[in-house]
């Protein structure tokens, strides 16, 4: 790595800059450009600082005085210098990585009961190497119940609470009622809630929606609600006193709950947050920041490939790889990255397209002991799977 001023920038960036900048002398081919004397274009130019700036060509007392040549170094300097510069090079798969993600134990910690047999799961997961799933909560009619998924899979199913409340509460109070913790629901669900905690009956709580307000396929179903509210409070409560895991999707373009989020993890550092889809719409600093600042936050990467038309802008990778950056703040991050699924409605025949995609797409890319980590190790660790 070369460092620069203001952060570092790889070889093929440093390289590809020299390059750019030596084309400026054919675009303007000046005489005392082309002798490589003082006034040529490269002479002086620091190559430790790549912002425009720093070439002379922008410089006042530079001999390009033609108002003309100014204007074609500004329209023409975006195309030479900037916007043809990729800050990395495109993400290769690890040949170490290949044949191990074909054949990877996953652990699905955004797998939702959509409505189907309890055999339909079972065969979904079996046909495509899922040992475990679960981590949030049904989203179809007809579903089976936990009891009935845990007799069938045992530990291979780990419940979550609040995802069914959540949504009775939503569709009879609006988003206001999601807020108050004397509706019927939540009254029926924390009654039982401690106990199915301490039995691990539940593993936590989750899918639970704080803001959807952008991320979501139907707008019926979306909505944005303060998170510091006496609710989810009553949750990371329960979550702190066992250890569990708390699921929310919320979107990352939001200060005021971003900053509760912040408070809530150092207020309740026993209690573990997966921040579903590896949140919507953020900022890349901000999850670098978060996950920095707190050692009991994670991602889980569902609904981030394209298998379930994302919009290109969204997603972390596809089959064709991943997206630099992500793969970078996965690698940087390797104990914090899980795996999620979320065919719900109308996706519930999607699964082996998204398991695939993630074998295909994702899990050669990187290093092996990060493959392992991310497809199931840091789920096994996260939510005490057995």
């Amino acid at each position: 790595m070369v460092e620069l001023s203001g952060g570092h920038v790889d070889k093929y960036r440093l390289d590809a800059t020299k390059s750019r900048a030596r084309s400026f002398a054919v675009l303007f081919p000046d005489s005392s450009w082309a002798g490589g004397g003082d006034k040529h274009p490269l002479k002086g130019i620091d190559f430790q600082r790549c912002g425009p700036r720093h070439l002379p060509i922008f410089r006042r007392k530079h001999p390009v005085t033609s108002r003309l040549q100014r204007y074609l170094c500004l329209l023409f300097f975006p195309l030479v210098l900037g916007t043809a510069i990729p800050s990395h090079a495109s993400p290769t798969v690890i040949p170490e990585s290949v044949s191990l993600a074909k054949t990877v134990e996953i652990a699905d910690v955004h797998m939702h009961l959509v409505g189907q047999s309890v055999e339909f799961h079972k065969r979904q997961m079996d046909r495509n190497n899922v040992r475990w799933g679960g981590g949030v909560g049904p989203t179809g009619s007809g579903w089976p119940k936990p009891s009935e998924m845990t007799q069938a899979l045992g530990t291979r199913y780990f419940f979550a609470l609040g995802q069914e409340e959540f949504n009775r509460v939503f569709f009879s109070a609006g988003p206001t009622g999601l807020i108050d913790p004397s509706s019927i629901a939540f009254v029926e669900m924390f009654s039982v809630a401690d106990q199915m905690l301490s039995k691990r009956e539940a593993y936590g709580f989750g899918e639970l929606h704080i803001d959807n307000s952008k991320s979501f396929s139907t707008h019926q179903f979306a909505r944005k609600i303060q998170f510091d509210n006496p609710v989810v409070r009553k949750m990371f409560d329960l979550a702190n006193k066992h250890g569990a895991v708390l699921q929310f999707h919320m979107q990352g373009d939001d200060s005021a709950n971003n900053e509760a989020l912040s408070r809530y993890l150092n207020e309740f550092p026993n209690a573990k947050v997966v921040l579903s889809h590896s949140m919507p719409y953020p900022r890349q600093l901000l999850l670098k920041e978060l996950l920095s600042k707190h050692k009991n936050l994670y991602m889980e990467l569902s609904a981030r490939g394209s298998a379930l038309g994302a919009r290109e802008a969204a997603q972390v990778f596809n089959r064709s790889g991943p997206k630099a950056d992500r793969l970078g703040l996965i690698e940087e991050f390797p104990d914090r990255f899980m795996l999620g699924s979320d065919t719900h409605a109308p996706y519930e025949n999607k699964y082996d397209d998204v398991i695939s995609e993630i074998r295909e797409g994702l899990l050669p890319y990187l290093k092996p002991e990060t493959l392992k980590k991310v497809a199931h190790q840091n789920a096994v660790a996260v939510f005490g799977l057995r």
